[in-house]
């Protein structure tokens, strides 16, 4: 698309949203997805270093929200509710809702394989617009635009928030508690072939956080990912 449109277009859309822009570069950067950049630049990243500040810049006004208005909450129910809300899934809903799927610059490549749909780019793309719209207008901004849109969103998964991967959201609060990296072992197997019972254990620094068993591999760990939750941060589920 020709410059002149593409900053016409992508001006519109921000007008549309509520959001007069000071730097409309800033923006069309955020929505660079790195296919599209690397055929103009082959060393350039898109919209990686804006994805990397407005994931942080998400994640403060998320807490910041629970902590006023959630605080009674226990702290293991805030990670959970925090998580879900600035999951991949949850994002790429939001990112389609502003109609951001449809602003982003992709390769033809990316293009012809449905890139525009996918889960992680329209969640990364979403985080690099944050970035850009705190670059822009401010931390006090960014966050009245967007609880502003989301609030009632937000509250309707305060009350009953549902966990489908144990795995995965075990993986995200470790991650932002503690940087690291949660590891599962088999400890054994029973049962003849056709009905077999795996034990498994979620093992973080070497310690044992959590137990399970299942039919499958896979079951027993989510089963473990389970049981440390439960553990580590009183949640009930």
């Amino acid at each position: 698309m020709e410059e002149g449109l593409l900053r016409k277009k992508v001006k519109n859309w921000l007008i549309g949203l509520g959001i007069d822009p000071s730097d409309l570069k800033i923006y069309i950067e955020s929505l660079t997805h790195r296919s599209f950049a690397r055929e103009i630049n082959i060393k350039s990243r898109g919209n990686e270093q804006l994805e990397f500040l407005g994931d942080s810049v998400l994640s403060f006004i998320v807490t910041s929200y629970l902590y006023k208005n959630f605080g009674y909450f226990p702290e293991g129910r805030l990670a959970k509710i925090r998580s879900l809300l600035i999951s991949g899934k949850n994002l790429g809903d939001i990112a389609k809702k502003i109609k951001l799927d449809r602003q982003i610059l992709l390769s033809e490549n990316e293009e012809s394989s449905k890139g525009r749909g996918k889960e992680s780019i329209l969640a990364d793309s979403l985080e690099a617009f944050i970035g850009a719209l705190y670059i822009d207008k401010g931390i006090n901004f960014a966050s009245q635009w967007f609880l502003g849109k989301f609030e009632d969103s937000i509250e309707e998964k305060t009350d009953n928030p549902k966990i489908s991967d144990y795995k995965t959201y075990l993986q995200e609060i470790i991650q932002a508690d503690y940087n690291k990296l949660v590891k599962y072992n088999i400890e054994k197997s029973e049962g003849p072939d056709h009905n077999k019972i795996f034990y498994s254990m979620a093992v973080l620094d070497d310690k044992i956080i959590g137990k399970g068993s299942g039919k499958s591999k896979k079951d027993s760990e989510q089963e473990s990912a389970k049981n440390a939750l439960k553990m580590l941060y009183d949640l009930k589920i």
